[in-house]
């Protein structure tokens, strides 16, 4: 009986060992895993991201019409820059494929925007644009109450408050949320003309701000269109010369989405530039095409180290069990058993590494929102997302891979151990 027992631990220290070796061996892959897994929450995060914040979010049954030659919205007024005319305007309104057309109007007056944040007075000048509460139905909070009043409520897009946050961060000053701005009270000043001259008026108004959307990507502010409407009709009261807006994209929406190409079609007749939810998707796939070859560059680098370090490491591990291999060869095992075992081995010893990389990467998740806003504070907006039980499957399946592929080699060395040889050491 205590032969027998002896015999048991023995196997049992012997395969221990063997087992420890292998962990130590294949620790590489744990590096791997962590950062397949950060990778995958990273592209996720990101895809909502740069869909939602930073291109237009377009339904199926939406489109952005754009002036002629224009591929991306221009807020600020240039000399020669192309608008939609009020006749264009007024030949989409009756267009009867389209239940919706909210245009989004441009201002000629500069434009200052003043705010007061812990007893520090910032003044900057910020472009302007106005839109009906339509186009924000049910996509900002509040938006029933978005119309011209005092104060005058403004809608910020989100990513203006990314790049405020950023300037704030460089000044070593607290970032804030949308939740934290929400009613902050701010003062715009319309301004048009040369100075002392006649035309020359300066209008101030209190606002507060009302909402933050995406549907607009742009380093400015939205008010309510009848309000610059005020201010125009204002302008032109006092100095006799008209201050009217220009119609510098209108936002559509389309009753059936089976007649979408026909009324893209028509529009393009019109000499307009038209964009659909799949060329936002054309852009948005683009732009991870980028983000995929960085990282996949990134997981090759990891890879070939990973594969190289576990190749050399399994070799040192034949050489030290060689006489072990040799011994079974005697004892009547073939050589595909001894390669499948070793082969197995591995894999086993990568599956566990996998479970430890996917909790260890999910575990870093927790912080890399901050520490990711900390480093690029444009991207605080982004919410990283922990993987779910198809994501553990993934690390356990590729780590066990990487294992196995990078012991397949000293595996068949192990089984084809010339015996002799093996037995003098």
């Amino acid at each position: 009986m205590n032969s027998l027992l002896y015999k048991f631990l023995f196997i049992i220290k012997d395969n221990l060992m063997n087992i420890l070796r292998s962990f130590l061996s294949s620790f590489g892959i744990l590096f791997l895993v962590v950062f397949f897994v950060l990778y995958l929450a990273v592209r996720d995060s990101v895809t909502v991201y740069i869909s939602g914040s930073l291109l237009d979010n377009l339904a199926s049954d939406e489109i952005k019409i754009l002036p002629k030659n224009v591929k991306s919205i221009e807020f600020v007024k240039k000399p020669g820059s192309n608008t939609i005319s009020s006749q264009a305007l007024n030949r989409i309104r009756q267009m009867n494929e389209l239940i919706e057309v909210n245009p989004v109007s441009r201002t000629g007056f500069n434009v200052r925007f003043k705010a007061e944040l812990m007893g520090k007075s910032k003044t900057m000048y910020v472009p302007v644009c106005g839109i009906d509460r339509a186009i924000i139905k049910g996509k900002v909070s509040g938006w029933k109450n978005f119309y011209n009043k005092k104060p005058v409520p403004i809608i910020i897009p989100k990513f203006t408050i990314d790049i405020m946050n950023n300037l704030l961060n460089m000044e070593g000053m607290p970032t804030f949320g949308e939740k934290d701005l929400i009613g902050f009270p701010v003062e715009i000043r319309f301004r048009m003309g040369e100075k002392n001259s006649e035309r020359y008026k300066s209008y101030d108004y209190e606002a507060l701000v009302h909402g933050f959307t995406d549907i607009l990507s742009f380093p400015g502010i939205i008010v309510p269109t009848d309000f610059l409407i005020e201010v125009a009709a204002q302008y032109k009261k006092e100095t006799g010369i008209p201050a009217s807006l220009d119609y510098i994209v209108v936002y559509a929406k389309v009753k059936d989405s089976d007649t979408l190409p026909a009324v893209v079609a028509k529009l393009k007749k019109m000499g307009l530039n038209v964009e659909s939810q799949s060329d936002i998707t054309e852009k948005t796939a683009k732009t991870l095409r980028i983000i995929d070859g960085v990282f996949f560059s990134i997981m090759a680098i990891f890879f070939i180290v990973s594969a190289v370090s576990i190749f050399n490491s399994y070799l040192t591990i034949v050489y030290i069990r060689s006489q072990k291999f040799s011994l079974k060869r005697v004892l009547g095992f073939s050589k595909i058993r001894i390669l499948i075992t070793f082969v197995l081995e591995a894999a086993l010893v990568g599956a566990i590494y996998g479970v430890a990389g996917y909790f260890a990467g999910n575990h870093l998740l927790s912080y890399a929102g901050e520490i990711i806003s900390r480093w690029v504070p444009a991207l605080q907006s982004v919410t990283f997302q922990t993987g779910n039980f198809d994501v553990l499957f993934m690390c356990m399946g590729l780590s066990s891979a990487v294992s196995a592929v990078s012991a397949f080699i000293p595996a068949i060395f192990a089984s084809n151990i010339n015996l002799f040889k093996a037995v003098r050491r």
